[in-house]
């Protein structure tokens, strides 16, 4: 999934701060806002798009779910479309199940995001599904959770530490970046030269590991990492990194983002580098007129719709005491000027 554009995942970080002004920015993909409540509110059934009627589901137990973003659904398209994929499956759920989707301001503020999960806690939910901001920002209050009976799913990238968590709903990070990996190198450039965009090693579990599957592919397939280029989400930061690598690494003859905002600031430090080969993550409706002119390469598409979507069905499972696996995988696919036309008209 993917924070950002959370990636599905992960999610990425903004400039400390900076959320509700890049928000407006970033906000192409994402335009739902009104999916989730405020950090103060709780959303209504109706606002959910959830099921209440019928009678209590056989085995018992509050049958409330609720997710947790950190960030608002209009965060970005991305985000829009995951909040989009819940409330289409809140739409079915089984009598008696309903859904709460419940969002921060501030993907960077930590104390806010565990108040806001505590106060959902006191709804006596039967199940949240959280996206954390880091491995270990939400386990002491998840682990709360857990004290309390309420089952956890994480969703997009991975927590350490969680004592009651039934499974993680997300993407195969690493396969992500491996797929416009190998995209590259069927696609090659002058220059075997590769230059990475990422934020700082550790912050997030699934941007680490789409940073080493898209490594290992162009790596397998004769690229050599010369550089890499930490930053944030904002454009000015990234587009100044990036600009700093390729002064510094002039023969680069590719470059990867690892999710979709920082591929839009990459993509303004190369408007005057017309033959470096860019790939991304996270597709959204702003990567189409770049994949067509050229001046992007190729992009994985997370299918966020369908994280979402399969993040409720899933937690239904868990509330029915199904037996779900530790990893529930979202679709991926690579998207690139031959099919991005019917990609784009798919999604609409």
């Amino acid at each position: 999934m993917s924070k950002g554009r959370v990636s599905l995942n992960t999610p990425g970080v903004l400039n400390r701060r900076r959320l509700s002004a890049a928000a407006a920015v970033i906000a192409a993909m994402m335009s739902l806002a009104a999916c989730g409540s405020s950090s103060n509110s709780t959303s209504s059934s109706k606002e959910a798009g959830t099921s209440s009627s019928g009678s209590s589901a056989s085995t018992g137990g509050s049958k409330l779910m609720i997710l947790e973003f950190s960030f608002p659904c209009g965060l970005n398209e991305t985000i829009a479309k995951a909040c989009a994929g819940a409330k289409a499956a809140a739409k079915a759920l089984p009598p008696g199940y309903k859904l709460q989707i419940k969002t921060g301001v501030d993907i960077a503020d930590n104390t806010a995001f565990n108040n806001l999960i505590q106060t959902s806690l006191q709804l006596h939910p039967g199940a949240v599904m959280v996206f954390p901001a880091g491995p270990a920002a939400q386990t002491p209050i998840l682990n709360r959770a857990c004290d309390q009976g309420v089952k956890v799913v994480i969703l997009g990238s991975p927590a350490k530490g969680v004592k009651c968590q039934s499974t993680l709903v997300g993407q195969d990070d690493a396969e992500a970046g491996a797929l416009v990996g190998r995209w590259l190198v069927k696609h090659p450039t002058k220059s075997k030269e590769v230059g990475i965009v990422t934020q700082p090693p550790g912050e997030f579990t699934s941007t680490d590991n789409r940073v080493k599957g898209f490594t290992q592919a162009v790596e397998a397939g004769g690229y050599k990492v010369v550089a890499t280029a930490i930053t944030d989400l904002t454009l000015d930061k990234t587009r100044t990194e990036v600009t700093n690598m390729l002064t510094a690494h002039p023969n680069i003859g590719a470059i990867f983002s690892a999710n979709g905002p920082m591929g839009q600031g990459t993509s303004q430090a190369l408007r005057k580098k017309p033959g470096i080969v860019h790939v991304t993550l996270d597709f959204d409706s702003t990567n189409v007129k770049p994949l067509l002119n050229g001046s992007l390469g190729a992009v994985t598409d997370s299918h966020a719709y369908d994280f979402g979507k399969l993040a409720v069905e899933t937690t239904v499972k868990v509330l029915q005491d199904k037996q779900v696996p530790p990893k529930v995988n979202t679709p991926l696919s690579v998207v690139d000027k031959t099919n991005v036309k019917q990609v784009a008209s798919s999604q609409q």
